[in-house]
């Protein structure tokens, strides 16, 4: 009878280089924890991701070929269907995990059972930059809600036993922000950790992500955001959110938008400023410079561009600002 592995690592793939795709299947398989299942989904890939694959006589890899193209989102969760293990980590094609990531994780979850969720520290190449995450369960909710994403995804090891079932599920909707979902879902549910520790070498592609995919990533981000920060503090985000949603339908927005999303985050901060709880706040940086230049450049919006309402959410240079006013 074949018994169920300790892990399993789920690795979606589309058309990575063989050079790369060859560095991250090597670096899970040599991994000093042994018992684990190595699932990789190829999401049809045109190039020779197959033969590569099958190049590896190693009876722990399970190859998965979708039958059509499902994107990232759809293939983890093939990924997750297929999976056997009480421990889930995640892995990129691309990216390389250090020697003793699982081990460092699954002990870390089995010492901690109260978390279902953990990443890691990660090293950013090839210009090697460390990047550092907030550690305590509630520096990192905290941080998701108000801030940014402080979770590295192909970094991330999930205990399944502390998260119900049907949750456990990347919502196709927001795809190139699926992560993120995917926490703040998991957040009522669950504690989160990040290890203190440098576990992925995350492989960063200055050219990797198109100007329109970036900026739809930007908006899918703040649209969760928002969404969060409304449940949070019991405050109808509908608005805003119609408001992003009009901008990512590339429909026009407006002055008055603007104003609506001003008046919703000064409201969102007064409200963090009162509730005592210690994390800075933030805009979507992309998104929102994104959207003031789409913004319909009328004497309302000239107003608010300069007034100090907007300063106090967003710092921009007087260049930026004419810019914005001229559309570029």
């Amino acid at each position: 009878m074949e018994l169920n592995p300790k892990i399993s690592v789920i690795m979606p793939v589309y058309n990575t280089p063989e050079e790369e795709l060859r560095e991250s299947i090597e670096s899970i398989l040599k991994q000093t924890f042994s018992d684990f299942e190595f699932i990789i989904i190829d999401d049809c890939s045109k190039n020779n991701v197959k033969s590569v694959i099958d190049s590896y006589h190693d009876n722990r890899i399970r190859y998965i070929r979708n039958q059509k193209n499902l994107g990232v989102t759809g293939a983890l969760n093939v990924g997750i269907n297929n999976s056997r293990a009480n421990f889930i980590a995640r892995m990129d094609s691309d990216d390389i995990s250090l020697p003793q990531r699982l081990e460092k994780q699954l002990k870390f979850l089995e010492k901690n059972p109260n978390i279902g969720l953990i990443s890691a520290n990660f090293l950013k190449f090839p210009k090697n930059e460390e990047i550092k995450l907030p550690t305590t369960d509630e520096e990192i909710k905290h941080t998701l809600i108000f801030s940014h994403n402080c979770i590295c995804h192909p970094a991330v090891m999930i205990n399944r036993s502390q998260i119900p079932q049907e949750e456990l599920k990347y919502n196709e909707k927001e795809k190139v922000c699926e992560d993120y979902g995917l926490w703040l879902k998991l957040i009522k549910y669950t504690s989160f950790s990040n290890i203190d520790d440098v576990l992925l070498k995350y492989r960063w592609h200055k050219n990797s992500i198109s100007k329109r995919k970036t900026f739809i990533q930007s908006a899918g981000s703040q649209r969760l955001m928002f969404m969060a920060q409304g449940e949070y503090f019991n405050t109808d985000s509908a608005n805003v959110i119609a408001i992003i949603d009009k901008y990512s339908n590339n429909n026009i927005v407006t002055s008055k938008d603007l104003k609506l999303l001003i008046c919703f985050v000064q409201e969102i901060m007064y409200k963090l400023k009162e509730s005592g709880i210690k994390v800075g706040y933030s805009l979507n940086r992309v998104f929102f410079k994104d959207f003031l230049k789409k913004c319909v450049s009328d004497i309302n919006f000239i107003k608010i561009l300069f007034s100090k309402e907007l300063n106090e959410i967003i710092k921009l240079t007087l260049f930026e600002k004419i810019g914005m006013i001229l559309g570029f």
